[in-house]
């Protein structure tokens, strides 16, 4: 075990000084590293006791939907709060998701453009601006595990649902700030800020270590959101949005779980900080 402690810290260290693409990857394989040598040591049969969790999950997003003509595909991290029920053979969590990708199809700055494409700015420079697709989803969950080993009956493949409230709208970055049209709270009659309830349907593989030292799982999982727009009028059009989207999402993604309290076989309880 000291290996492996002594092996993640100078791995932590060296992404530290890595570009973000790069460090995606890294982490990626350090996970792999761990789940490797944990489940090596992962040695009783026994189902695992309820336990809290602290989960970590990234992924990948296509749009559908009414999503689809103003984004293309975009990233999205999620940090959850999971607590497993053995009864459920499942976990009830709280969870937490940040969407962000720079393909964005809807030119809201059409109309500011000049003839090249490119911005004047208040200066008299042409301005940097770019697009961005930024969402948010906070929701709660249930799922259980339908398909199992008999070894290991924690494991298997798991049927999830969720409900929640989703959000997403486009960001201007503004890196020259000379665009006087979108400076401050004009911005936000571009963004296309767009909020409301959501859906959440999961169809995913679960491992769950028998002594909880490797917990994981991967998937896909559809969201459902039924949106409508925040701002009463959009600069760009000068048209009141229309209301009642659909915004549906495709999500594949890897998540691991990282137990905080836990109960092992025997009566008292395990906390870890």
């Amino acid at each position: 075990m000291p290996t492996i402690t002594h092996s993640i810290v100078r791995t932590a260290y060296f992404c530290a000084y890595l570009e973000p693409q790069t460090m995606k990857y890294s982490i990626f394989f350090l996970l792999t590293f761990i789940s490797i040598n944990l489940d090596a040591q992962d040695s009783e049969t026994d189902k695992p006791n309820n336990f809290i969790a602290f989960g970590a999950q990234y992924g990948i997003q296509l749009p559908g939907g009414d999503l689809v003509d103003r984004f293309g595909y975009n990233f999205a991290t999620t940090f959850s709060l999971d607590y497993y029920m053995p009864k459920l053979n499942g976990f009830v969590g709280l969870e937490s998701q940040v969407q962000f990708g720079d393909r964005v199809k809807e030119d809201v700055l059409a109309p500011l453009r000049l003839s090249n494409g490119a911005l004047l700015g208040t200066d008299g420079f042409t301005g940097d601006i770019f697009l961005r697709r930024r969402g948010f989803y906070l929701g709660a969950y249930i799922n259980k595990t339908l398909i199992s080993g008999k070894k290991n009956p924690a494991s298997g493949l798991t049927l999830g649902l969720g409900v929640g409230v989703l959000e997403h709208f486009i960001r201007l970055q503004n890196d020259s700030d000379n665009i006087g049209q979108i400076r401050a709270d004009y911005a936000k009659g571009y963004d296309r800020l767009s909020r409301g309830a959501a859906l959440k349907q999961s169809l995913t593989y679960q491992h769950l270590g028998k002594n909880r030292s490797v917990n994981y799982a991967f998937g896909i999982s559809i969201f459902q959101g039924f949106t409508n727009p925040v701002r009463s009028i959009d600069f760009d059009t000068g048209l009141i949005p229309e209301d009642s989207r659909l915004d549906i999402l495709l999500s594949i993604d890897a998540k691991w779980f990282i137990p905080i309290i836990k109960s092992g076989s025997r009566t008292t309880e395990e906390v870890f900080y």
